[in-house]
């Protein structure tokens, strides 16, 4: 009996040891060392100019109480560092619902981001929660806005156009009125906070969509790539590269912040870094 008992504190101890050891490492390590991994796209459309065109997302900061500004400066202290030719803001850049505070103090941080060709946002769910016209007014005051419409972007004797969506839950999305009169030529790149977003219907044939909000599920199960909770009508745009209803190519950040839990699992924070490769001969 003394045996048994023995047995039962030592296995007791190790599931102890080893669920705290997976708590501190969710919580702690794959929350806030955020990875920068590079990801290939491959395109037969994009101009030969474009090759190489490096290109960061910063999604779903969630600036609050854990996720501080100290933290959301050394993310884009290191974003900065990588030198990317464009960057774009995803959305939900705040964590709190009816709150000005946490949209002043994060606008000015994300002003700070540096690119060698441009910075662009569109808006998120948070961000219209936490106050939806003051988070249009200090999107449109930043001049970098891409709600609802295009830019073109040009290299040598090269363009491609990139245009951006309202929220799929609290603003408007059309894609083909964001990129009405954009030459029909260039390759086509969309960013956008929700992928639900890039299953509207529309009649422009899209080369690439840029997408945030999913987190990436947050927890992930081992082997199976599987994550069980997504705030997302279509589960199978959960991360990385998939695709739409409509065959178009889509990429979705996992994101920096945190929802529901503010915890991680086999699914790190991330600000992935997009090459863009051209397949023209």
């Amino acid at each position: 009996m003394k045996d048994k008992l023995k047995a039962y504190k030592r296995y007791f101890k190790y599931f102890f040891i080893t669920s705290l050891a997976i708590g501190i490492y969710s919580f702690v390590w794959e929350r806030y060392f955020v990875t920068f991994p590079e990801y290939v796209y491959e395109s037969e459309s994009l101009p030969k100019e474009f090759d190489g065109y490096r290109i960061a997302i910063i999604s779903d900061l969630h600036l609050g109480s854990l996720d501080p500004e100290i933290w959301i400066k050394w993310v884009i202290k290191k974003t900065n560092d990588t030198s990317p030719d464009l960057i774009v803001g995803l959305g939900d850049y705040v964590k709190k619902r009816k709150t000005d505070d946490e949209l002043k103090k994060v606008w000015p941080l994300l002003l700070t981001l540096k690119a060698k060709h441009d910075v662009l946002f569109v808006n998120g769910n948070h961000d219209h929660w936490a106050n939806y016209k003051l988070s249009l007014s200090l999107l449109k005051e930043s001049k970098r806005s891409l709600r609802n419409q295009h830019k073109i972007l040009k290299k040598g004797k090269s363009e491609i156009t990139i245009a951006g969506t309202g929220d799929f839950w609290e603003d408007k999305v059309d894609i083909d009125k964001s990129l009405a009169s954009s030459p029909l030529k260039n390759f086509k790149l969309v960013i956008t906070h929700n992928p639900d977003a890039t299953q509207t219907n529309h009649d422009t044939k899209i080369n690439l969509f840029l997408a945030g909000h999913t987190h990436g599920g947050q927890v992930r199960i081992p082997f199976f790539d599987y994550s069980p909770i997504l705030p997302i009508k279509s589960r199978n745009l959960d991360k990385g590269f998939r695709k739409n209803k409509f065959g178009e190519d889509v990429f979705i950040s996992s994101g920096i912040g945190w929802s529901i839990l503010p915890l991680r699992f086999n699914c790190p924070s991330e600000v992935p870094i997009i090459i863009l490769k051209s397949k023209q001969k």
